[in-house]
């Protein structure tokens, strides 16, 4: 029997759906573990898997897809307390997000004032590299300046540390290098590219 599986982590429980390939459906709960979210999985995962009769190896084996969605995320967006991060992007774009495209909530209040970026501007990093619109390495990724980076974000203890570089999407090659020298310096602190995220534009 396949099967797919269906999990929402949030605040006090993690739910699943599991429907399998005759499109029978079966409903389960765990608590959630906020210290680490994939504690309160995975013991969901081990009562499905009792409950369709296999050990957890061979219950995942058996799953096709898994649609994941949390509360987490739009939790720590409303409360301004997710991970202390860095962020790290192509020379010459350091304010490319924090200027949002140039669009405001309400574009015609000239006292508007924007919501307070999630990163900083003293967090955001640039290195000399880019890639162009077709997807053409313009610019290989100066190695010795993400050296001189990755030494200047040391001992200011980040939690997470974000790279996006200008048309990763279309090639992620200068990004996959500053992700491989990011993960060798800092085996401990969670890296996230933007080509494997999302390859995508906006």
């Amino acid at each position: 029997m396949r099967y797919k599986l269906g999990i929402d982590v949030g605040g006090t429980f993690t739910d699943f759906l599991l429907v399998d390939e005759e499109g029978n459906h079966a409903i389960f709960k765990s608590l959630s573990t906020p210290s680490n979210p994939f504690i309160g999985v995975q013991n969901g995962m081990t009562e499905i898997a009792r409950y369709t009769g296999m050990g957890l190896r061979d219950f995942l084996s058996s799953v096709d897809i898994i649609v994941h969605g949390t509360t987490i995320t739009t939790n720590a967006v409303l409360t301004r307390n997710g991970a202390k991060t860095a962020f790290i992007t192509t020379k010459g774009f350091r304010d490319i997000l924090n200027m949002r495209r140039g669009l405001r909530d309400r574009q015609y209040d000239s006292r508007y004032k924007p919501p307070e970026p999630f990163i900083r501007r003293r967090d955001i990093y640039t290195v000399e590299e880019r890639v162009n619109f077709q997807g053409k390495v313009l610019t290989p990724l100066n190695e010795s300046e993400m050296m001189a980076v990755i030494e200047e974000i040391k001992g200011k203890d980040y939690q997470a540390i974000g790279v996006s570089t200008m048309f990763s999407f279309l090639n992620p090659v200068n990004e996959k290098r500053i992700g491989e020298m990011l993960r060798e310096a800092f085996p401990d602190i969670y890296i996230s590219l933007s080509s494997e995220i999302l390859p995508q534009v906006r």
